[in-house]
């Protein structure tokens, strides 16, 4: 009796771990189809569908672990098309009447940094390189270092620089303001990378009254056409 019922409980336990073996190799079996159905689609259907195109066999992939595939292009593009061409629409008129403001007087470097801006502004407008915070007080302590530094180098006499070696001079004194542009801005928590351009531009540039205010109007206008497009301006991921 006692046997049978060994035999019995032994059986239940070989069927229940056999039919667990069986659940999960059904399910490592359907995981593996459903991998390979990702990885079977034909060329131009995942490069339509997905926007990915590979550029290495599989085996090598896997022997360098490389990715198998590369992003070219964001198919979000085609479902949001209208928002994207409106947003970029939006951002090249900003900038043509940030450029008529600032690219008379100041040099190209400011111009690039403003710029900068604009794509932050209009891409990913959520971003907090895009507050107002951030993106007017990056460009206006960018400003202020850069200016600071072309006064001490350049303009106050306090250093006296030999004509040969002013070049030099004027690549330690950049790469000092982009150093200080940084630790202003993260001290003062406005951080926003295109100010960085601000502070580089100042330090080369020749120092202008006019340059500096006209400046100031280009980032105002950007912080303007934040908050007038605010509403309509969403992420382009």
């Amino acid at each position: 009796m006692a046997n049978r019922t060994d035999a019995g409980s032994g059986n239940m336990v070989g069927g229940e771990s056999s039919r667990r073996r069986r659940r999960l190799r059904s399910r490592a079996v359907r995981r593996l189809r459903e991998q390979r159905s990702g990885h079977d689609i034909g060329f131009f259907s995942r490069l339509v569908t997905h926007g990915e195109l590979q550029l290495v066999p599989r085996r090598v992939s896997r022997r360098l672990h490389l990715p198998l595939f590369v992003e070219l292009y964001n198919v979000q593009f085609f479902q949001l098309k209208g928002r994207y061409l409106w947003q970029s629409a939006i951002a090249a008129l900003v900038m043509l009447l940030v450029l008529l403001l600032v690219d008379s007087v100041a040099d190209a470097i400011l111009a690039a940094g403003l710029g900068s801006s604009a794509v932050i502004i209009f891409v990913h407008p959520n971003s907090s390189s895009a507050a107002l915070r951030h993106l007017v007080g990056g460009h206006i302590l960018g400003m202020a270092v850069g200016v600071s530094s072309a006064l001490i180098l350049f303009h106050s006499g306090w250093l006296p620089i030999p004509a040969d070696v002013s070049h030099w001079a004027a690549d330690v004194g950049a790469a000092i303001t982009l150093g200080l542009v940084i630790l202003v801005m993260s001290i003062t928590d406005t951080e926003h990378p295109p100010a960085a351009a601000t502070g580089l531009g100042f330090a080369l540039e020749s120092l202008e009254v006019t340059a500096i205010l006209l400046f100031v109007s280009g980032v105002l206008l950007l912080a303007a056409s934040k908050v007038v497009f605010r509403r309509s301006l969403r992420d382009l991921e």
